[in-house]
């Protein structure tokens, strides 16, 4: 029996679980805290086929690693359900989420990312969570979700309510349910209020049309609009923290892609390979599986540990060292298979965009460590500050 036990919920964890990572993956990688009564796979080859096996590894009732989470969040999300349901309510928004499609939001994205750069150039100083982060991903889904401008920091602040943990607590929070509510009372007057006068576009607009068509229900039109900003704003928010912190780092690699803006996709590769964003993705287990000699019995919780997986050697060659130039697109930051990242594609452009209009204004920023501060939770891995400064020009 191994020693090591994978807390998720500690915050002392959140600051660096790689070295924990390593030491499951060579000792314990089907790994069972029987305190939480989670399962946890860490090795590469484990997680990648249990996204693929999707009956033995099923999203029905894993709404988050809490226990009862999916009862005291009732509006029900469609990515934690399963074919044929699935499929059915995916489908509806695949066509707005392709490359091609959000390639039309890249000019969008670019304005907004320079006014939110260009007011701090000439302060010398700058936040990259607090002054940018937390602002651009909530206003790009907020456009197609036609959350208007006033309301888009009360919603990100009731999704940054549903996601933040205190340190070790293993069951959801008032603050927590509290958050959820919220954006639920908020997305039935929203959806209500665009069906009463019938000029819904975007996503709202694809809802609203599947449940006249009986495709989709309120309930799961509100939970996937709580979705969208919990799922659009707070993972590519904390991508845009990480990247910044690693290209500081690593500023041989910052340099290199200063001198080199056509390896900015690479970078972004490279950032969610090395240190994503999404760090545990929940399933259950559809019937008893066993692995390495182990048996995750039927009902049981289990975390597809994504961030050990990415750093898997068997996988990846020296997978400890950042390497803009090793184009691994093929890692797992957004999952993988029949329920993967459906804004996969946006997350990528809204990234690669920042760190354009970033590294040409400020390539040589220095990051101030002892302001950094984490969020803290199981599943998304990131800053809410990253303190910067450099030359005012």
């Amino acid at each position: 029996m191994s020693s090591l036990q994978l807390d998720p919920y500690d915050h002392a964890f959140h600051w660096d679980p790689y070295p924990t990572y390593k030491a499951l993956r060579e000792q314990d990688p089907v790994h069972y805290n029987e305190k939480l009564d989670l399962w946890f796979l860490t090795r590469w080859d484990d997680v990648f086929n249990a996204f693929r096996d999707f009956r033995s590894f099923v999203n029905t009732g894993a709404t988050s690693l809490e226990k009862g989470s999916t009862e005291a969040l009732p509006y029900p999300m469609f990515i934690f359900s399963d074919p044929p349901e699935h499929t059915r309510v995916r489908n509806l928004f695949m066509p707005l989420m392709t490359p091609s499609a959000v390639q039309a939001l890249e000019q969008y994205i670019r304005d907004k990312t320079v006014r939110l750069l260009e007011k701090h150039l000439k302060a010398g100083k700058f936040d990259f969570v607090d002054d940018l982060g937390c602002f651009l991903p909530m206003d790009v889904i907020s456009t197609l979700t036609s959350v208007p401008p006033e309301d888009q920091d009360k919603v990100r602040g009731w999704a940054d309510d549903l996601i933040a943990r205190e340190d070790k607590q293993h069951a959801l929070s008032e603050r927590n349910i509290n958050g959820f509510i919220n954006m639920a009372t908020y997305f039935e007057t929203h959806s209500a209020k665009y069906e009463a006068t019938g000029d819904a576009s975007g996503m709202v607009e694809i809802m609203l049309r599947a449940e006249k068509a009986g495709t989709m229900n309120r309930k799961q039109t509100v939970g996937t609009l709580i979705l969208l900003a919990i799922a659009g704003n707070e993972t590519t928010t904390k991508l845009i923290g990480n990247m910044a912190y690693r290209l500081w780092q690593h500023k041989d690699q910052r340099a290199l892609l200063a001198r080199d803006p056509s390896l900015m996709a690479n970078a972004v590769e490279e950032t969610l390979r090395f240190d994503g964003s999404s760090q545990i993705i929940v399933r259950r287990a559809g019937k008893d599986v066993t692995l390495r000699g182990k048996t995750i019995p039927e009902g049981a919780r289990v975390g597809l540990c994504i961030i050990s997986a990415n750093r898997d050697a068997d996988k990846y060659p020296d997978p400890d060292r950042y390497d803009i130039t090793r184009g691994a697109r093929d890692h797992m930051a957004f999952g993988m298979g029949i329920h993967a990242c459906l804004g996969s594609a946006l997350a990528r452009l809204e990234a690669k965009v920042v760190f354009e209009e970033i590294l040409k204004r400020i390539p040589d920023y220095e990051i101030d460590e002892s302001g950094l501060r984490r969020a803290h939770n199981p599943n998304v891995r990131g800053f809410t500050h990253v303190p910067a400064s450099f030359p005012v020009r």
